[in-house]
Order: C-alpha cells, then structure tokens, then sequence
C-alpha cells in the first residue's frame, strides 16, 4: 500500500486519473459521479488519505465487489505520485517525494479568487501495467499473450462461481426469510410465532458450445479455448463442448482437464480438423441429430464463429431453424462483430443471424465478460 503523509492534498488531475483507470478496470464511473467527487475533496483544506478514500468510495463506487478495483487502483497512481520515474536532468536520481496539492475551488466548481499554479500537481508520465480489455485479441503482440490469457482466466472462473439468484421456499432448513416471517406475523398481530426458511434453489441450465476452430478463425483460438476451458470446470451446471471445422466433434472430456496447457495438447490430439475450412451446416446438423440429446428445452447453445461457410447455405437455414426450435436459446459469437464496420452479408452469417436470439461480439477480453453475463441472464 502506497503511504501519503497526512497533509498531502490530492489534485483534481489525480481524481481524474482515478476515475479513468477504474474505467479501463471494467468500474462504472458516471462524469456525475467525478464531479461529486471533486468538489467534496475540495471541501477540505488539507486531507488526510483515510478521508480521502472514504471519498473516492462513497462518490466513485455503485457497487461493492468494486471497491478492490478501487484499492489497487489508488494504490497503482499513488506510487506513481511518491515515487516518480527518474529523469536523466536530476543529478538525484528524482527519488524525492512530491506533495500531491488540491486544485482551487474555482476548478471544482466552487468560487475562489486564489489562484496559484504552483499548487496544481505534475501527473505526466502516468502509466500502469494494465490490460486493455477492449483490444482486439489479434493485435496482441506475443510477448502480451500470457497476460490476456491470465485476465481471461480470471474472467472466466468469475462467471463460474456466480451464485444462482432464484430461491425457493424451504420447511426447516436454509436462511430466515425474514420477509415471508414478517408477512406470516400479521396472522398473530405482529408477532412473529413461526419463522420462515428459503433457500437457493437448484437450476437446471445446460449450455452447449460449439467452437469454430477453422482457418479463418485460428487467431481466436487459444483465447476461446481458455474461456471455455474453465467454464467447462463448472460443476453447477452441465456444459457440453464441441469443436468444428468440416466435421464436428465432442471435446467435452478433453476440457475437463484441469491445466490449460493439457487440455490443448489433448484438443490438438484428438481434433485433426484443425484451422481447416469451415462447414457451419454441416456441423450443426450433426449436432442435431448425432448428438442430439445434447439439445433440450433447458439448453442454451453458444455458436462462436465468424459466419464464413463454404457449406451447402440450404442446409445451414434447415439446421438452423431446427436448433432453434429445440433449444432455449442461441447465442451467436462472432469476432468480426468487434468491427464498427461490419455487416453480416456473408451467405453463412446472413443466413444464421435471423434464427439466433442473441448476436454478439467476441473479440476482446470486455465482448466475453459481456458474453458471459449474457448467458448468466438466459440461463
């Protein structure tokens, strides 16, 4: 943790900085909300950092499992203020700390005829270590692989271990609905004679995933065999796994080993349709008949292609729509949709699209993080 003296003051660039850094962390920040902000620092004439923060928490911050983002952010910009990066001109070595001093109220919005530009706070040279979760997956340098690959982890077993928000009522066990108690209190006027129980109740929601590991999608690949990687550790939920290119074929228990690196040598073992062409047809009406115990009311079925076919488009439209009558829904993941400037005129994608409920993007650490709130939602 980054120690500030008591005296130091913040300026309005460093909540700024702040601000954004929580931003690229995936925090929503409201320019309302920065605004707030500012102008209670500039309130006190010299604060110290555990009123600082407790600003930043109460203005910045909708929601609780934010407030680590918080943390580290702070930390990360605070350092960058104490201890500079050092500069061939200082003999020194630059190590001296700086004083961090609030902006004048006029800049917060406040009147103030003092106006000194010596207190205002030097912030150039600002940088962090962070991911760009809004980068195309291929414009990743090599060097930055393991690093996207780690923070899709990261991402993906989030999503995993969300807890399942529906409840039913319960006899004896589980947690007090205290509601349901209260409603039962007014049968005894207002006393609370017999408790109430609920408790979480057990979804029955399967995914099946079919991965488009084809030529045109061989960029994609190691990002989306890592995020289903660990969906598939799931165990609150059933997720079964396919691969396709010209044919299609069930990896569900090769992505059942636990290491990454394992599952991918068994995957390139056992799959030798690998970065071929693509026959999205083909594949999916494999699926529907081959394996078609895999498709259900219950099932959400996650296609993750970029929609080029050199199939039969008659039979891809066949498919389709008996997919689509069968399952709960299908959620089309496309990385070209990253694209402001993409439009699904490919015969494949055009075709698709109209028999999906849910088309998105697939391309970048944010279009997954969307994609698996998606399916949170749909399950």
């Amino acid at each position: 943790m980054a120690k500030a003296p008591d005296n130091f003051r913040i300026t309005t660039k460093f909540s700024l900085l702040l601000a954004a850094l929580l931003r690229q962390r995936g925090v929503t920040v409201g320019t309302q909300q920065v605004k707030t902000c500012i102008r209670a620092i500039a309130l006190f004439e010299v604060i110290r950092e555990d009123e600082l923060k407790g600003i930043y928490r109460a203005t910045l911050i909708n929601r609780k499992q934010d407030l680590p983002h918080l943390d580290r952010a702070y930390d990360l910009l605070m350092q960058e203020f104490l201890s500079p990066p050092q500069e061939s001109g200082d003999p020194e070595g630059a190590q001296r700390k700086r004083p961090i001093i609030v902006k004048t109220r006029e800049y917060a919005g406040f009147a103030s005829p003092r106006e000194d530009k010596a207190e205002r706070a030097e912030t150039e040279g600002y940088s962090t270590r962070e991911v760009d979760v809004r980068k195309d997956f291929r414009m990743i340098s090599k060097r930055d692989v393991s690093e996207y690959v780690d923070a899709l982890e990261k991402l993906a077993r989030r999503h995993a271990s969300l807890t399942r928000r529906k409840i039913e009522r319960a006899r004896h066990r589980g947690h007090i609905d205290l509601r349901a108690s209260l409603r039962e209190s007014v049968r005894y006027g207002g006393e609370v004679m017999k408790l109430r129980f609920k408790r979480k109740r057990r979804t029955h929601s399967r995914f099946t995933i079919v991965c488009d590991v084809s030529g045109s999608m061989e960029i994609y690949n190691v990002f989306l065999m890592n995020f289903l990687h660990q969906l598939q550790r799931l165990r609150r939920i059933r997720i079964e796994t396919f691969v396709f290119s010209t044919r299609l074929q069930s990896l569900t228990a090769q992505f059942r080993t636990r290491r990454f690196p394992e599952m991918l040598q068994d995957v390139a073992g056992n799959f030798s349709g690998w970065s071929g062409g693509t026959k999205i047809g083909g594949a999916i009406s494999e699926l529907n008949d081959t394996y078609a115990g895999s498709i259900t009311p219950k099932t959400v079925v996650v296609i993750m292609s970029d929609g080029w076919d050199t199939g039969e488009i008659p039979l891809l439209e066949q498919e389709m729509i008996r997919l689509h009558q069968r399952a709960r829904a299908v959620l089309w993941v496309n990385p070209l949709l990253g694209d402001p400037d993409y439009e699904p005129l490919a015969a494949g994608m055009a075709t698709a699209r109209p028999h999906c409920d849910h088309f998105v993007a697939g391309h970048s650490i944010e279009s997954f993080a969307r994609l698996a709130r998606l399916m949170d939602a749909v399950s």
